[in-house]
């Protein structure tokens, strides 16, 4: 099962190490927000929820299947620019491309946080989509991916209080 706290602390991780990433937040949407008001530090790197389901074909091998996915915004200071609109979703686009990359990376190099945080992570299951505007004035690019882990529904009676 994905590590929630591993999970967090991965994509917290990429987006202080990626040059030109400059704020991290969970998709708690009251986050963003308060940092709005307080000044984002653009492009931001925005980590969505998790979510999923359980797979149990046969009940030997079940499987943990994660939805997790990230945005990456940038700002654009004049309304109605066009032109400008789409070079900050370009260049959304190629940090998501990077985080990607780094994610594949990590993945096939068995590091100890990323097999934690994305188990069975697989590229051919990423998806992107343009988004903006979204916030105020915000450009960018959410990108989603599946996860795939086994499961332990092994019952243990211990933590149980059964009369």
């Amino acid at each position: 099962m994905t590590d929630i706290n591993s999970y967090v602390e991965y994509f917290r991780t990429i987006a202080s190490e990626h040059k030109e990433i400059n704020d991290f937040y969970m998709m708690d949407i009251n986050e963003p927000l308060a940092a709005l008001r307080s000044n984002i530090k653009y492009p931001a790197l925005i980590l969505t929820s998790l979510s999923g389901n359980f797979e149990a074909s046969n009940f030997d091998n079940v499987l943990d299947s994660i939805n997790g996915g990230f945005l990456i915004i940038g700002h654009l200071d004049r309304i109605d620019d066009f032109s400008g609109e789409m070079q900050l979703v370009s260049k959304m686009k190629q940090i998501g491309t990077d985080i990607i990359a780094r994610m594949l990376r990590d993945y096939l190099e068995c590091e100890l946080l990323a097999l934690k945080a994305i188990p069975g992570f697989d590229v051919n299951t990423m998806s992107y989509e343009m988004l903006g505007p979204v916030f105020d004035n915000d450009y960018g690019v959410m990108y989603t991916f599946k996860l795939q882990d086994c499961l332990d529904l092994e019952f243990y009676p211990s933590k149980w209080e059964i009369s």
